[in-house]
């Protein structure tokens, strides 16, 4: 039997240990408590023949997990990005791993490639992983490739941003490169000035730059021309947005389409709310966003890993390639996917390190089922009377028997702990949810329909908290290593 090797991190898809089990001896190496929960730790002890944890993260209460976690909530790592690239060779040495997988996490797809290319086993590549780590290198592939995507800039300082705002024109949007989750991702239509907005976002995000100790590269911050939806040349449904994601594998360099995934409108800041499966695209559109994907993706010259691919719906049934990522979605796109279509993607994934091929992968992107899955998050934002920039302690919701209409069914809710404190900060606004629901019906139109009624008729019990800064001022930079050092400043302080 073969080894295999989890380097367990935060991320929305945790691969399935007991199906790992199955296929081989399974290690696990565990980087920081703070990013894995309770509950999988569980299951990593149920099926996995060693765990290794870093030791350099343990603390004098031990090696705790939390009950759940967000990229906001996780500790920094205790390790460099070299020092954990070496600390995965190590533990895949001391396994004998004859494949490395990782936890779904955009902090591990450059490191795992590294270790992967170092010891000879398959993986995204080492290259197409820092392709498709850095949005702004992804931009300059996509570019040289004809791949469909919005003019950019790279920032550096504000006069690069003073720049591109009059070489560009509005409307803009503003990226970091190295984060994910819509972390940072903020909308400049000349309202605001643009630097006041780019000065506010750094300060955000500084707070927790975790993400930023495994990202070696000088650009922090990208801008790019806003590409404009157009949901009637696709949907012609107010109930989905103006844009899919679009899960597939790379099989030694080619690219193999899994599912589309529908999503309902978006909140402010770029905040993603709900996930459909199976898309209510026809045919042709399926297609057309196919093949834009096979393009983007290839082009970054992945060789052997998951994909999760971002698309733009554009007038005239064009396409635009927001961006793509070497791993599986966040979420819980993977779970559903597996529910929906019967289709186990950890063994996919698995069995194409670990053999450079696999029989799980449906011969073409998968469209038909009998039932429809859909995760929706209920944020502060959804209900009118929570103000921004403010902080809330949180004490439920209306109850979800008044929120969903006939015919859909409730599988699962994960509801944040009752008097959690949440804040309403643009910039990190996907972190400011308070439950997640599973929802299943017998079509994806009723799971619209239902997103839509939680959005109008969602209530929460919260009572308004005294504003304590959660970000530390950063001075204006004029260099992009001078902005790296203020940001990782601001995380050590």
């Amino acid at each position: 039997m073969k080894n295999i090797l989890l380097v367990s991190d935060l991320g929305g898809f945790p691969p399935s240990v007991e199906t790992l089990s199955k296929l081989a001896n399974v290690s696990v190496y565990v980087p920081r408590p703070s990013a894995v929960t309770r509950k999988y730790m569980e299951t990593v002890h149920r099926y996995a023949h060693a765990v290794l944890q870093e030791r350099t993260a343990f603390s004098p209460s031990g090696y705790v997990h939390p009950d759940w976690v967000t990229f906001k909530g996780a500790e920094p790592y205790t390790l460099s990005d070299d020092e954990m690239v070496e600390a995965i060779i190590s533990a895949a040495r001391k396994f004998e791993a004859d494949g490395i997988i990782f936890g779904g996490a955009e902090n591990m797809v450059l490191s795992v490639a590294r270790a992967a290319e170092a010891l000879g086993l398959r993986s995204a590549g080492v290259m197409p992983a820092r392709r498709a780590r850095n949005k702004l290198t992804m931009r300059e592939t996509f570019r040289s490739a004809a791949v469909p995507s919005p003019e950019f800039r790279a920032i550096n300082s504000e006069e690069d941003l003073r720049d591109a705002v009059r070489e560009l024109g509005y409307p803009l949007v503003l990226k970091p490169t190295y984060l994910a989750c819509s972390i940072g991702v903020t909308l400049l239509d000349g309202t605001r000035d643009p630097i006041e907005v780019y000065r506010q976002v750094r300060q955000s995000i500084s707070a927790d730059s975790g993400d930023l100790l495994l990202f070696n590269d000088d650009c922090l911050f990208i801008v790019e021309s806003y590409m404009e939806g157009c949901n009637a040349d696709w949907y012609d449904d107010p109930r989905f947005a103006d844009y899919v994601s679009v899960e597939g594998m790379m099989v030694g360099g080619r690219y193999h389409p899994i599912a589309i995934t529908d999503k309902a409108p978006m909140h402010s800041s770029f905040t993603e709310t709900a996930h459909i499966v199976p898309s209510v695209l026809d045919e042709e559109a399926r297609a057309i966003i196919v093949e834009a994907c096979r393009k983007a993706n290839e082009s970054l010259g992945l060789e052997n890993c998951p994909t999760h691919t971002e698309v733009k719906l554009m007038k005239n049934r064009q396409v635009g390639i927001i961006e793509t990522a070497a791993r599986f979605g966040g979420w819980n796109i993977i779970p559903q996917i597996n529910q929906v279509y019967g289709l186990d993607l950890t063994k996919a994934w698995a069995e194409v390190i670990l053999y450079g091929q696999t029989d799980e992968l449906p011969a073409t992107c998968l469209a038909e089922s009998s039932i429809s899955r859909c995760n929706v998050r209920i944020y502060l934002e959804d209900d009118v009377t929570i103000k921004s920039n403010q902080s809330y302690q949180y004490n439920g919701h209306t109850p979800l028997d008044e929120l969903l209409p006939p015919g859909v069914k409730l599988v699962q809710e994960s509801e944040i702990a009752l008097g959690s404190t949440v804040s309403t900060i643009p910039e990190l606004n996907a972190m400011s949810f308070v439950s997640t629901l599973d929802l299943e019906a017998e079509d994806s139109r009723s799971l619209g329909e239902a997103v839509q009624q939680i959005r109008h008729k969602v209530r929460l019990d919260v009572e308004k908290l005294p504003n304590v800064s959660i970000t530390q001022e950063l001075p204006p930079k004029s260099s992009a290593n001078e902005t790296k050092e203020a940001l990782l400043t601001g995380n050590r302080a």
